[in-house]
């Protein structure tokens, strides 16, 4: 028992440090996955809202719907019906023998909700007595009534009505739960950080023994946390990378997940053995190495998350090649292979045949019902996934072309959320692309917010460049530094740096020789 207790230590405590370790060099990449575990708790405690059916008929016979979906924050929404003033149209009559030409008079009437226009419908009145009648009403999905009301277009009738719906009583308000973990989102990367910091010490606490009853308390309550996101992430396939070696190791949910079982089981060994664990050290040794580990791991993890990680994981770490990472290998697939499978109904029997069997079938009098495709070679992935920027008029420059294609040296300004980027590294920004255009370094700037919203930033700050879009996630993917910048030359990466360490002109030219 005393070789299995040290093993299990030995085990939990070494797997614990390499987790926390592997986090701690990237916390705001930990703080991403965390935001994905926020979102779907809070999006599946969220409550289905009701729904608005509203349709138009008239005695044309003419018919039209369209639904309505409520959100939480749906408390009422305005009906207008509107008639547009009567405009005078000639018709030519002229036959072969006569000239004449009538007029008639033409109108439309218009159903906005708020202001989106739902329906539009042109009508034509041959004299005074000629009338449409039209019916609009609005039902709920639990078939309340909201709106009733039948209309009649004539020469002599004013149609401009302003309705509200009143729908408080259809609105379920939200759960408790929603509002708890959105909340949780702006604290990702602290809560990161105190979970890395965690695991190292934790680790480490079971490997020399340190306060055996509270470490085993800590540690089983931990892995529990643990096991039970992973077994959520592969029951519903909601997070499909739980995260937990970082973006050094990736596993599959389910993998994730037993490996979390069978670290439970040694935790539980050793939480019922801990009366037997006994410490290596001294108390006043074993204090001493416990703070001396902590201030490393917080000193470490505060360190990745103001600068960069100091090994970089991720596609676009400093040597890999952009091109060459987004090409196939030879005698790989660029597109799944795919078996089809058709569903055919003859005589109330359903029967499955393939793709050479469907026209013979055919032939036989079976009907098509239904078709199932089932991939049987899957294609080879890239690890870069939609690595484009949009153009901002068709004059602009492509940036993916140029960072792929171009012989040039490209230096690329990446800023998620312009709003929440660190405002001193701006100044080292503007002076590093200024230096770097006079050299002939082509500058480019991303960024997720809105084009506007970048043009008055850059505007305001008088920077030499302006800012197109990527996606958000591209972008956090590619910098973990906001703002920060990536060198590119022939679609190699020769640099990256946050936005603490922007680097002079002199650094770029080093890169280049």
């Amino acid at each position: 028992m005393k070789i299995l207790t040290s093993f299990a230590r030995i085990f939990v405590g070494l797997l614990f440090m390499f987790s926390g370790f592997i986090k701690s060099n990237d916390p705001k990449g930990t703080g991403i996955k965390l935001n994905e575990y926020f979102d779907v708790f809070a999006s599946d405690f969220q409550r289905t809202q009701d729904s608005v059916l509203i349709s138009f008929s008239d005695n044309h016979g003419r018919h039209d719907s369209s639904w309505i979906y409520l959100t939480v924050t749906d408390s009422v929404k305005y009906i207008q019906v509107n008639r547009s003033g009567l405009n005078k149209i000639m018709i030519d009559r002229s036959t072969d023998s006569t000239e004449s030409m009538d007029s008639i008079l033409a109108t439309e009437l218009f159903v906005v909700l708020d202001d989106n226009t739902l329906f539009r419908q042109k009508y034509t009145l041959k004299d005074d007595n000629d009338k449409h009648i039209v019916k609009i009403n609005a039902i709920s999905g639990s078939d309340s009534v909201l709106f009733d009301q039948t209309y009649a277009i004539s020469s002599d009738y004013k149609i401009e009505e302003v309705v509200p719906l009143n729908l408080y009583t259809l609105i379920h308000p939200e759960h408790i739960l929603v509002g708890f973990f959105r909340a949780l989102k702006p604290f990702s990367v602290l809560f990161s950080v105190i979970l890395c910091i965690l695991e190292v010490v934790l680790g480490f606490a079971i490997l020399i023994g340190w306060k055996p009853k509270l470490t085993a308390w800590t540690i089983l309550i931990t892995i529990v946390f643990f096991t039970f996101l992973t077994w959520y992430s592969a029951v519903y396939n909601k997070v499909t990378d739980c995260g937990c070696f970082g973006d050094f190791i990736k596993l599959q949910p389910w993998t994730s997940f037993y490996k979390d079982l069978v670290l439970l089981a040694f935790i539980l060994f050793l939480f019922i053995r801990r009366k037997h664990i006994v410490p290596l050290f001294s108390p006043l040794f074993g204090w001493n190495a416990m703070s001396v580990v902590t201030i490393a791991s917080t000193s470490f993890a505060i360190y990745c998350n103001s600068y960069l990680p100091v090994w970089d994981f991720l596609p676009y770490k400093v040597g890999n090649d952009i091109n060459q990472m987004m090409t196939p290998p030879p005698g790989q697939r660029s597109v799944d292979s795919v078996q089809s499978v058709f569903i055919m109904a003859k005589d109330n029997v359903k029967k499955s045949f393939s793709i050479t069997e469907y026209a013979k079938a055919s032939g036989e009098g079976w009907k098509y019902f239904d078709r199932k495709d089932s991939v049987i070679i899957h294609a080879w992935k890239s690890p870069i996934h939609d690595f484009s920027f949009s153009k901002r008029d068709e004059n602009d420059v492509d940036i993916k072309d140029s960072i792929l294609h171009s012989k040039a040296y490209v230096l690329l300004i990446i800023s998620g959320d312009i709003e929440k980027s660190r405002e001193k590294a701006w100044a080292d920004i503007k002076q590093m692309a200024i230096d770097a255009k006079a050299k002939g370094i082509q500058v480019y700037a991303v960024t997720s917010s809105s084009l506007e919203e970048a043009d008055i930033f850059t505007a305001e700050r008088q920077l030499p460049f302006k800012f197109n879009n990527g996606d958000n996630v591209l972008l956090k993917t590619m910098m973990r530094s906001n703002p920060g910048v990536i060198f590119f030359y022939k679609s190699c990466v020769k640099g990256k740096w946050s936005s603490r360490n922007i680097p002079q002109i002199a650094k770029l030219e080093k890169l280049m020789q």
